[in-house]
């Protein structure tokens, strides 16, 4: 008689495991995303994806814009001319 659909799954699976292969796949079957990268905003320490710059500074511009700007709530996203 030949293998189940199951146990083979389960024999590939160990097999993955013991060889370091095997993806994180969540519990309906799909894959596991890797987190966005984030930033924290040196003023106010709130945490957000570093990729969208716009949300960025929008964000930025909440806080005072002569005594914080952007370049200083976001050193790395945005680096100052000076």
């Amino acid at each position: 008689m030949p293998i189940s659909k199951k146990s083979r799954i389960q024999r590939e699976h160990k097999a993955a495991d013991k060889a370091g292969t095997r993806a994180p796949v969540k519990a309906n079957g799909l894959p596991v995303k890797a987190p966005k990268p984030t930033s924290i905003c040196a003023n106010c320490r709130k945490e957000m994806v570093s990729s969208n710059l716009k949300q960025l500074e929008v964000h930025a511009e909440t806080h005072d814009q002569k005594n914080w700007p952007k370049e200083k709530c976001w050193p790395v996203e945005f680096p100052s001319a000076a």
